[in-house]
């Protein structure tokens, strides 16, 4: 069939080093997330996401560890989501794309807590 595509809303909590400005982390935590499931230039690869690959929370964890400021990735919550309502599904950690989907990257939420 004609590609369509699998909204995605990621839900994550990160520690910053305490020298980290917060508001600078979640800033570039967010990008970090925009450009890691940009369905043409994202990826490991930064070569697009292929049609009907999978996307998995712990490639999440691995994009946002590399984050400057942050120490730690506390949680990592994927939800399936409907860009056209803004509907998000329930959280999981694994969402499959079916062969003729590419992934849209949707309203992303990242929670910092600053070192003490």
């Amino acid at each position: 069939g004609p590609p369509y595509y699998q909204g995605v809303t990621v839900v994550a909590t990160l520690h910053s080093f305490r020298a980290a400005h917060a508001e600078r982390v979640r800033a570039e935590a967010l990008d970090a997330l925009y450009a890691y499931l940009d369905p043409l230039t994202g990826g490991a690869h930064r070569e697009g996401w292929p049609f009907g690959r999978p996307l998995r929370a712990g490639e999440i964890f691995a994009a946002l560890q590399r984050v400057p400021g942050v120490e730690l990735v506390d949680e990592v919550l994927l939800h399936p989501a409907d860009p056209l309502t803004g509907r998000r599904g329930d959280a999981t950690d694994r969402i499959e794309l079916a062969p003729s989907a590419l992934l849209f990257p949707f309203d992303h939420r990242v929670r910092v807590i600053e070192a003490r």
